[in-house]
């Protein structure tokens, strides 16, 4: 029966509107739709992903390697597998029409696609567009070369006839980074290419098609087989459950970013919900007395507005899901063909029922205090409702289910990210920066409370609002307080991304990267590159690929290497010798060798890399040359600036060890002054071989990467001001009625709207420079947290945010509590007075 009074009850008192619950309704929508908007859109991709492997991969499963092509044994193994593909690719330059553009090369068999379709422009069919001299290109090359179909161009020493142009290439983000326009010939074309020579950076794919109904467990056991029956092989081997791993994880580096940012404004927008929750049961004051007077138990008081505060509540988690289940289905049709990502359209009930457990969770714990204040109004309240008791203490069961809620909320967050040390983090500085904003709002309104009595009436009043009973000081601290650190957090980590992109490119840097320079062909290269007007500086270092195959004796594949390390033991890596400490290194550990060494081999290491292998000085490595093992002492360990753009690598040989194997050169020039598309052209000309990569198109690239990140925190940040401007009015209007029957009481006695308006700036100045002050401080480490352990780029603080931020929050402040408590400061005497 007594559910049944409270639906009753609730329902009559509701159909007045939401009036009071508006910042409640909007806080706890925000906050779900932005759990759900992410969630949803993570959950689309990596369902795309999934659903789309077979095509995104080019197969079932893939094996990948550099430099050589399979054994006759490794092909029997794959071909008992199923029907086998095989790809090649490397970069290149094309020539036609006077101009030069770098290029990705994609060599072709007669079964490519083994799942998928290509379209191409015209329509027609792949293998008849490769046959002889014919090649299917990038419609960029076409624009870049000034060319259209049936022109022709030279790749290497072949010349070539444009068949079509390449509308679609289903497999095409598989292969990673792009950083040039795509051209598809035969592997005969390529063969005649001569770019196919020993060292040449060219990566053989070898694709798996295997029988219809296979499932994604036997597609796994095939990729088990292939590196454990096959370790010596040092191929990389994919399946189609990761067809994109790169892709992979720069959505889950984003989603997780994004999601934690979207908990953080709900739950600061938990401030809010526990403000209007406090002012709504201030505002039923008379109603709770009326109910009290009548008879009514406190479990069915508190049942009726527990039962009101849940069904607004369940309004605004629906709102949230309801953008959150649409989002998908709009990207698709809005962006779905501007990003490189498969989009499934469909709703995603996961992220959609964690983001509604969000919600819940935090409506029961803030708003279990402010309800368990019913129990304190006393019938009396009917009669004299302005010195009723504001609040005490909620009592043990409202208590034991706000610990129950809080750890409920702790409990979902571990369950939802798979970094466990990162989630203790967050949660700890999020508790943290609760625990020590209570302890700083206590604190000022002690402090306010011992100041001495200043002689100006306005300071006076001012002063005795912060600490006066029933004050908002705590509530507006807490809520500015947390609002202004995440806008701080977020402020400064778009700095740290905006900062990242401006340097991109050191003041002195390579302008061109050349690769594939052969040993015979060195010199005249660098005699033709010293001619050019401009050049200011050239490098040149060997350059070859191993694979680590032991570390200190122990397998590469037994090796426990940190996570942010374990890369360097996958695949190959590029290697070099040396007799001198190449530039933008410097040694951290050991000596090194002299430039006439004789001895065994030694090896430099990059320091961070070998602290993550378990590495010092003295230890063996075991690297794989061209089907070589070679077994060296490391003899140094280096500190490398990578963003210098100097040659280095993370191992450096001795140059005994490595100079009699097949290798070729990569050189680096400086330019100054001169005509980069000059240069380009005549070393396209002269050595057609040569690769040459421009260090402003491949930060160019990687630029996009980070301006879509860069938009998503600006939106993050739009949110968060919105947030916190909500959460700041709720905790202001909490305490509207008092401030408004206290205007009329000095306005009775002689006070003007002029002082009034000096008295609440002062008070409101002072919650907001404490506030500012705090999420400054920790704003700061926020952002250095998601910096280094999220986004894994360097840390960047700006004193001009931090103090902007804190003249924002000042003025937040004042702005808000003058819009919220206007209605005070025009109230008219008479009417309130009479009401009393």
């Amino acid at each position: 029966m007594m559910p049944k009074l409270w639906l009753i009850y609730a329902w009559r008192d509701l159909r007045s509107g939401l009036q009071g619950f508006w910042i409640f309704l909007i806080c706890l929508a925000l906050g779900t739709a932005a759990i759900a908007i992410v969630g949803s859109l993570g959950a689309a991709i990596d369902r795309g992903l999934v659903e789309q492997g077979q095509p995104l991969l080019g197969g079932d499963v893939e094996v990948a390697l550099i430099h050589r092509e399979v054994t006759p044994n490794e092909m029997a193994f794959l071909q008992s597998k199923g029907t086998v593909s095989k790809v090649g690719s490397l970069r290149a330059m094309a020539r036609g029409n006077d101009r030069t553009a770098l290029v990705e090369i994609k060599s072709i068999d007669g079964l490519y696609p083994l799942y998928g379709a290509l379209a191409l422009a015209p329509a027609g069919d792949i293998k008849t567009a490769v046959e002889g001299d014919g090649v299917a290109v990038d419609p960029i090359l076409l624009e870049r070369l000034g060319l259209k179909t049936g022109d022709r161009f030279k790749i290497g020493d072949k010349e070539f006839i444009i068949r079509a142009a390449i509308s679609h290439e289903p497999d095409r983000i598989s292969d990673g980074l792009a950083l040039g326009p795509r051209v598809m010939m035969s592997e005969a074309s390529l063969q005649a290419t001569g770019l196919v020579q020993p060292g040449s950076l060219i990566t053989w794919k070898y694709r798996v098609k295997m029988p219809e109904g296979t499932s994604l467990a036997q597609v796994r056991e095939v990729v088990r087989q292939a590196q454990e029956d096959h370790r010596d092989a040092g191929w990389r081997v994919r399946n189609r459950g990761s067809a994109a791993p790169g892709a992979d994880q720069y959505i889950e580096r984003l989603s997780y970013f994004m999601t934690l940012v979207g908990l953080t404004a709900l739950i600061i927008g938990g401030a809010g919900i526990a403000n209007a929750a406090s002012a709504f049961i201030s505002r039923r004051t008379e109603s709770i007395a009326t109910l009290k007077c009548l008879g009514a138990s406190q479990r069915l008081i508190t049942g009726i507005y527990l039962t009101e505060i849940l069904a607004v509540a369940l309004l605004a988690i629906i709102i949230g899901l309801a953008l959150g289940a649409v989002a998908p289905a709009i990207a698709k049709a809005t962006i779905g063909d501007l990003i490189p990502l498969p989009l499934t359209a469909r709703v995603e009930p996961r992220p959609l029922a964690l983001a509604a457990l969000f919600g819940f969770l935090v409506t029961i714990a803030f708003t279990m205090w402010p309800l368990a204040r019913t129990r304190y109004v006393p019938a009396s309240a009917l009669f004299r409702h302005h010195v009723v008791a504001s609040g005490g203490w909620p009592g043990w069961g409202a208590l034991l289910t706000i610990v129950i809620a809080l750890a409920a909320l702790a409990g979902l967050v571990y369950a939802s990210f798979s970094d466990a040390r990162i989630t203790s983090i967050y949660l700890g500085g999020l508790a943290g920066s609760f625990i020590v904003l209570l302890g700083l709002a206590a604190a000022i309104v002690r402090l306010t409370a011992k100041l001495p009595r200043p002689k100006s009436a306005i300071w006076r009043y001012a002063l005795s609002n912060v600490h006066r009973p029933g004050s908002a000081a705590i509530s507006v601290i807490l809520a500015l307080g947390l609002g202004l650190t995440l806008f701080v957090t977020l402020a400064l980590t778009d700095r740290t991304i905006s900062t990242e992109l401006t340097s991109g490119i050191p003041d002195r840097a390579p302008s061109f990267f050349f690769l594939d320079v052969r040993n015979d062909e060195k010199q005249a290269f660098l005699d033709l590159v010293a001619k050019e007007p401009g050049v200011t500086k050239v490098e040149t270092a060997p350059m070859l690929r191993g694979r680590i195959t032991h570390v200190k004796g122990t397998s590469a594949d037994k090796v426990q290497a940190s996570p942010d390390t374990a890369w360097a033991l996958r695949g190959d890596r590029g290697l070099t010798y040396a007799s001198d400490l190449p530039q933008g290194s410097t040694l951290i550990a050991g000596d090194w060798w002299p430039a006439d060494y004789k001895g065994p081999p030694l090896v430099s290491f990059v320091g961070e890399v070998a602290d993550g292998l378990g590495l010092k000085i003295g230890d063996d490595i075991t690297v794989n040359v061209l089907g070589r093992d070679i077994t060296a002492k490391i003899a140094s360990l280096r500190k490398v600036n990578w963003r210098s753009l100097d040659i280095n690598f993370l191992m450096i040989f001795t140059p005994d060890t490595l100079s009699k194997a097949p290798h070729q050169n990569i050189v680096t020039i400086e330019m100054s002054g001169g005509d980069e598309g000059q240069l380009l052209n005549k070393v396209s000309g002269a050595f057609p071989t040569v690769t040459a990569i421009r260090v402003k198109d491949v930060v160019a690239t990687v630029t996009d990467l980070l301006t879509q990140m860069l938009a998503a925190i600006r939106g993050a940040n739009a949110l968060t001001l919105v947030t916190g401007i909500l959460v700041l009015a709720g905790a202001l209007s909490a305490g509207l009625s008092g401030r408004l029957y206290d205007a009329v009481v000095l306005k009775t006695y002689g006070a003007t709207r002029l002082e009034l308006i000096q008295a609440f700036i002062i008070e409101y100045g002072i919650l907001g420079l404490a506030s500012a002050i705090f999420g400054v401080t920790v704003g700061a480490a926020g952002s250095w947290f998601l910096s280094f352990w999220i986004l894994e780029m360097p840390w960047s603080f700006s004193w001009v945010t931090a103090l902007s931020t804190a003249l924002l929050a000042m003025v937040l402040a004042i702005a808000a509590g003058l819009a919220v408590t206007w209605r005070a400061l025009t109230a008219k005497p008479a009417a309130i007075l009479r009401d009393e």
